[in-house]
């Protein structure tokens, strides 16, 4: 097992908290990137569509997957404390219709 740096090892000498609070760490950082490229690929998906002509998905749907997607980082950063600052719109250049829909919900059976 890798030791963990020097800012989790405690001043006991027990390394066995401490390499529990690194390991939640690492899964911590590890979920955050898995969330972040479900944005991208949903982001992706949506300028696939728009640079298609004829393309055969409802495009409001697309939107409101990004928008969902975007939701679900945002409020998983706020609540491990991270800032949802500009710097994550420019980061995964979330277009701005997109972000008109972050937060709304939409019933399954509504129409978008």
């Amino acid at each position: 097992m890798p030791r963990p740096p020097k800012a989790f090892q405690g001043s006991t000498g027990s390394d066995s908290l401490d390499a529990l609070a690194y390991e939640a760490a690492q899964e911590t950082a590890t979920a955050l990137g898995r969330i972040g490229s479900k944005l991208e690929a949903a982001l992706e998906t949506l300028r696939r569509h728009d640079a298609t002509d004829n393309a055969n998905q409802n495009r409001d749907e697309l939107v409101q997957e990004a928008a969902d997607a975007a939701w679900i980082l945002f409020i998983q950063r706020d609540h491990l404390g991270l800032k949802t600052d500009h710097h994550l719109l420019n980061t995964y250049d979330i277009p701005k219709d997109v972000m008109a829909r972050v937060g709304v919900m939409v019933r399954k059976h509504d129409k978008i």
